[in-house]
């Protein structure tokens, strides 16, 4: 009877802890409150990593990470996807009407128009790829063919969509700042 209960045990105990492949989770690293021209809210960004300390490397790195933003104000899905697609281009040096990679691609015309007090999260896995969430329901997965990773360049790149969000996001996450 002992015997059971320490292999039950030991069972429990190897099924419940973390491998050694097992990558971290997320955690929320910064927030960040984004206005247009300084002076409109558009809304507030933050920024997920395993290891938030080397953020600058990780948001970039095939490592589990999200982006969110929580939006104070509508906007149009045809503006967002424009803008994704666009700077998905400039941050890859894609000519102009060039397709982005289709991981890419996929997640970038997924969006629709939302109003003041949305919320959407890219949530990036190296093991499930891509997907797109608004209010917490899933709109869009897209499966990684090993650049899915490369969709965090919109917001981090070195041409982002808001320079001073990434170079804030990145600041505060390595400071532990949020």
């Amino acid at each position: 009877m002992q015997k059971i209960g320490c292999v039950v045990g030991l069972v429990a105990l190897l099924l419940t802890s973390p491998t050694a492949d097992a990558a971290p989770e997320p955690q929320l690293c910064a927030e960040l409150e984004l206005r247009a021209a300084l002076l409109f809210r558009v809304g507030t960004a933050s920024l997920y990593l395993p290891d938030c300390a080397r953020a600058e490397d990780q948001v970039i790195d095939r490592v589990p990470k999200q982006f969110s933003l929580e939006l104070a104000r509508s906007l149009a899905g045809d503006d967002l996807i424009e803008s994704a697609v666009e700077t998905l281009r400039k941050n890859l040096e894609l000519a102009d009407g060039a397709a982005l990679p289709e991981p890419l691609d996929c997640l970038a015309r997924a969006y629709i128009d939302v109003e003041a007090g949305d919320r959407y999260d890219v949530i990036y896995d190296p093991e499930d790829g891509l997907a797109l969430y608004l209010n917490n329901e899933p709109l869009k997965y897209c499966p990684d063919d090993g650049r899915a990773e490369l969709y965090f360049l919109i917001w981090f790149g070195e041409e982002p969509f808001h320079r001073r969000m990434r170079d804030e996001l990145l600041k505060r996450s390595q400071t532990g700042r949020s």
